[in-house]
């Protein structure tokens, strides 16, 4: 092996700020904490606190803090913005004295994605190197922490959305340093990273903190009263974490996992926002998120011989993985039952998932080089099994494929999410023509519909475009949303605006000065990627 575990996790951190830097802008989903994180920053806490302790009036702080005006369908909580604006405020108060990161917004938004970026990095090279140490403790040859981060880097989803600012995402690292700490058994701290990720940034990790407790009871790695007490505290003080914070910036008394587990699980609506058959997980999700590296999970259960691969003999199989893979499987075979399903509530099982494809290539790999060494030292009257030879090596190279090819198939689909943002990529041309106009008029007015704002918009990219306004004219920014509050139809046909970022083509009044492609598809017969209009830039004839 040519690769070391640290320059293999240094390809996989290079495929990540890759999909960073290819796809800088932030769908919906990502909306509440990329927005949040922008307003802690610039504003900070205090005028929520004034509201809520002092009485004051509501309306500076609705206008100061996205949330308030546009609070979706769950509220979610700040706990995690609050971190990486706090980290933000740091760097940018060192780097002051060279450039003041306060006028660079989407430098901002990007760094902020790092920071989140740089904790699941860091939590995926310390399970990397704890499910080595566990697995092949015993082995003179270790592979299976480089074949982690490589299978990993070779994947789409884990690196893209390691630096999106999903709930999922964040969870994701806190899953990720539990699976760490079980393979190190220290057993509590593993329950306090997951108890913590259930109960402050996404519910759902509550099932498999179910099958992962059970696990270890009946594997006696901690007992009842043990794990019990473990638990309530983690979950005192998690809600110590959340409560206060959000019901501060909430305006309200709030536990934002609570309703989300209420929405979501108890009274099922998000099945309103559609549902799957129940075998959608393992038959779509899985597959997709695994790409081929899927086909070595099961070589992860078989101790793979150099010299008898084509035949069976008692204690071929290793179980050793088996109590790691069962409470994974049961956590997706568990949430299968809720009907609205996406391959993001299943992130934290990606992790282990690939633990056990590492542990499958390792096997391959080290079979593969012990036939390599004892053909060089066999004698010429002792040939080594051609047949064998062969279907190790077809093995052996069989999986290098599947990691190359995953890889190649994941770079494909980080172009075709390029263009899944039009709507960000609208709101910057209209920031670079409005930075090179001569326009003297005092003021201008600017509506982003709700296709543009799902769609890459966001408060770090409206303030780049407000740094652009020429000084002596004063901007405003409209933006649609589906609250009844958000809705601007009578405005528009009033030609109160003089842009519009819209997924409509015609606007009477209006003529198109930008066309943005989105909607993407990959096409197959012409080896292409496919788009076709998706945002347009509008501006009043008038104008």
């Amino acid at each position: 092996m040519i690769l070391t575990t640290s320059q293999s996790f240094l390809l996989l951190s290079a495929a990540a700020i890759f999909s960073l830097l290819q796809c800088p802008y932030s769908k919906v989903e990502e909306s509440f904490n990329l927005q949040a994180t922008h307003d802690l920053y610039y504003y900070g806490i205090w005028p929520a606190v004034q509201s809520h302790w002092f009485g004051l009036s509501n309306d500076d702080s609705s206008v100061l803090y996205d949330h308030l005006k546009y609070p979706g369908v769950v509220p979610r909580t700040f706990v995690g913005p609050l971190i990486i604006s706090t980290i933000l405020k740091a760097l940018s108060a060192v780097l002051r004295p060279f450039i003041n990161l306060d006028h660079h917004p989407l430098a901002l938004e990007s760094l902020a994605r790092g920071v989140l970026l740089m904790f699941n990095l860091y939590a995926l090279y310390r399970l990397a190197h704890a499910a080595e140490e566990k697995l092949e403790r015993s082995s003179k040859r270790r592979y299976l922490g480089v074949y982690m981060c490589l299978i990993t880097a070779s994947q789409f989803h884990i690196p893209y959305y390691a630096s999106r600012m999903l709930p999922n995402s964040f969870a994701l690292g806190l899953v990720m340093h539990a699976y760490a700490d079980w393979f190190k058994s220290n057993i509590k701290r593993s329950i306090v990273w997951m108890t913590v990720a259930a109960f402050i940034f996404r519910c759902d990790v509550l099932i498999l903190l179910f099958t992962f407790g059970t696990t270890l009871l009946i594997r006696r790695e901690i007992g009842i009263m043990q794990g019990f007490k473990t638990g309530i505290v983690t979950v005192v003080l998690s809600l110590l974490m959340t409560v206060p914070l959000d019901s501060i910036m909430w305006h309200r008394l709030v536990w934002p996992e609570g309703e989300v587990f209420l929405f979501n699980t108890v009274q099922n609506k998000s099945s309103e926002y559609g549902t799957s058959p129940w075998h959608w997980y393992v038959s779509t999700a899985i597959p997709k998120g695994l790409l081929l590296s899927m086909v070595l999970i099961p070589l992860s259960f078989v101790r793979i011989s150099h010299n008898r691969i084509l035949s069976f003999r008692p204690g071929q199989f290793d179980l050793e993985v088996l109590p790691y893979f069962v409470p994974v499987c049961a956590f997706v075979g568990l949430y299968s039952f809720l009907p609205h399903k996406e391959i993001r509530f299943i992130f934290a099982a990606f992790p282990m998932l690939n633990v056990l494809a590492a542990k499958g290539m390792s096997h391959l790999h080290c079979a593969f080089q012990m036939s390599c060494q004892e053909e060089s030292l066999r004698k010429k009257d002792k040939p080594v099994p051609k047949l064998n030879k062969v279907a190790l090596a077809s093995m052996y190279l069989g999986g290098l494929s599947a990691i190359i090819l995953s890889f190649a198939a994941s770079m494909v689909f980080v172009q075709v999410s390029k263009l899944n943002y039009p709507g960000g990529q609208a709101l910057l041309l209209l920031s670079h023509q409005l930075s090179n106009s001569s326009d003297t008029r005092n003021q201008m007015s600017i509506f982003i519909d709700v296709a543009s704002a799902m769609t890459g918009v966001s408060l770090f990219g409206q303030r780049h475009l407000l740094q652009n306004v020429p000084q002596h004219t004063k901007c405003t920014i409209s933006k649609a949303g589906y609250e009844t509050v958000n809705v601007y139809d009578d405005e528009l046909d009033k030609l109160q605006f003089d842009f519009i970022l819209s997924e409509k083509n015609e606007m009477k009044g209006f003529e198109i000065i930008h066309t943005i492609k989105g909607h993407p598809w990959i096409d197959s017969r012409n080896m292409s990627i496919g788009s076709k209009n998706a945002i347009f830039v509008h501006r009043q004839k008038q104008y």
